[in-house]
């Protein structure tokens, strides 16, 4: 995941947090899924790099005729969640993505996922004094499968982006948007604000903040740190993160994952 979230994580993860019909209170046994939707992902440029396992989004798209797929597992408080999240260029500067969710306590959800449209206009370009900065802008829908029932709408949102490209070695992200969750009828505003570092070829690291002004629906803050392994330039990658939900007690968040670029179709 708004790939997403925060991007369309915020929504997978606010999905699976809202309180279900019967329910007061959100069950304190439902993992924490930060990732962004992995519908945001990979330019063809590493400094511009941004998605997984970033959980903020870039201004970039996938190249057309071209997907990836990402995968990752996260735990937190001893659940397990494994996510799948394929996206693909489907024009020029438009990208459509997808992510699935399997929650590691299935009392509640038996599943979530969504679905984002992200379009980055060449047009939008902007060269600056600071390096090349790129716009765009991200819509979506996260579903979900309550235990008891079928698919049916959790939430949706919308996303403004920009990166920017300072240099061979750093790349800013800034997501501002607002979700609402269909159960409860909240709307929040989102901010979204990474820093990517790429010291090599083979390698970046990011630190990120992930903020909402409606913590009592989508959650606290999420602060994350992490990087990225590359086994096969821009094609193959590993990736481990680190992050911690403020208010929350469910401690570190963890997920490892990867991802696989360059497919064509």
């Amino acid at each position: 995941m708004i790939q997403a979230a925060r991007s369309m994580g915020v929504l997978t993860a606010a999905a699976l947090r809202a309180p279900w019909p019967g329910h007061d209170t959100e069950p304190s046994t439902k993992p924490r899924l930060i990732a962004m939707m992995a519908i945001t992902l990979l330019t063809a440029s590493h400094g511009a790099w941004a998605g997984r396992p970033l959980a903020s989004d870039e201004a970039g798209t996938t190249d057309e005729g071209y997907c990836q797929l990402e995968s990752w597992v996260e735990r937190a408080s001893g659940e397990r969640a494994p996510v799948l999240a394929p996206a693909c260029g489907i024009a020029p500067g438009m990208e459509l993505g997808a992510d699935y969710t399997l929650p590691g306590s299935r009392d509640t959800a038996r599943a979530a996922g969504g679905l984002a449209f992200k379009w980055v206009p060449k047009a939008w370009r902007v060269d600056t004094q600071a390096g090349e900065l790129n716009f765009g802008v991200k819509l979506g829908a996260a579903f979900e499968r309550p235990a008891a029932g079928s698919w049916r709408a959790a939430e949706a949102g919308v996303l403004a982006l920009a990166t920017l490209a300072a240099g061979d070695h750093w790349t800013w992200h800034a997501n501002l948007g607002a979700a609402r969750a269909r159960i409860s009828g909240t709307t929040a505003a989102l901010l979204n604000l990474a820093l990517v570092w790429t010291p090599s070829d083979d390698a970046l690291m990011f630190v990120e903040s992930q903020s909402n002004n409606r913590r009592d629906v989508f959650g606290g803050t999420v602060n994350t740190v992490g990087a990225r392994w590359w086994l096969a330039k821009d094609r193959f990658g590993v990736d481990l993160t680190a992050g911690h939900e403020s208010g929350a007690a469910s401690g570190t968040i963890w997920t490892l994952g990867f991802g696989w670029y360059g497919l064509g179709f």
